[in-house]
Parts: C-alpha cells; sequence; structure tokens
C-alpha cells in the first residue's frame, strides 16, 4: 500500500504566488496581517497529494485565510490518518 503525502502547497494572494514544503510554513504565511479577511481579499490554494513520489491528486481550495488554514489542517489530518 502506496502512503500518502502532502507535496507542494501553493497559495496565492493579490497576484503574488507562493510556495510551501509544509502546511505549518503555509499557515505560518497565512497569519500574517498583511493577509487581509473580507469580501475582495480571496485566497487560492492548491495542494499536491503525493504517492510514491507522483502527483495522485490536486485539491483546489479557495476563500478567506482562516477556511484555507482549515482546510490545509484538515487534509493534514486525513494524511496522517490514512498512512496510520
Amino acid at each position: 500500500m502506496a502512503t500518502t503525502t502532502i507535496g507542494q502547497i501553493t497559495i496565492a494572494y493579490r497576484k503574488e504566488t507562493h510556495q510551501f514544503k509544509t502546511v505549518s510554513l503555509a499557515e505560518h504565511f497565512l497569519r500574517q496581517l498583511r493577509i487581509r479577511v473580507g469580501w475582495f481579499h480571496t485566497v487560492k490554494a492548491t495542494v499536491n497529494l503525493m504517492g510514491s513520489d507522483k502527483v495522485m491528486q490536486l485539491r483546489h481550495l479557495k476563500g478567506d485565510k482562516f477556511l484555507i488554514m482549515q482546510e490545509l489542517a484538515q487534509i493534514e489530518d486525513e494524511v496522517k490518518l490514512s498512512n496510520a
């Protein structure tokens, strides 16, 4: 059985793209005060789920920063549970 890991996390905010290797680094970026919450301030994220060094699935997320942080934590928990 192949183990699933989180590969690259790409976050797009105000025409800037940032890439992270871990959920904690992505969450740290989203906690910054310059990342605002509101009607016009949406964040888009793409999470690569890897299995045996191949991309198995891409998860596309869109919303405010708190929703993205919550969904990233949920994906991380799902990956941990699937590998257990």
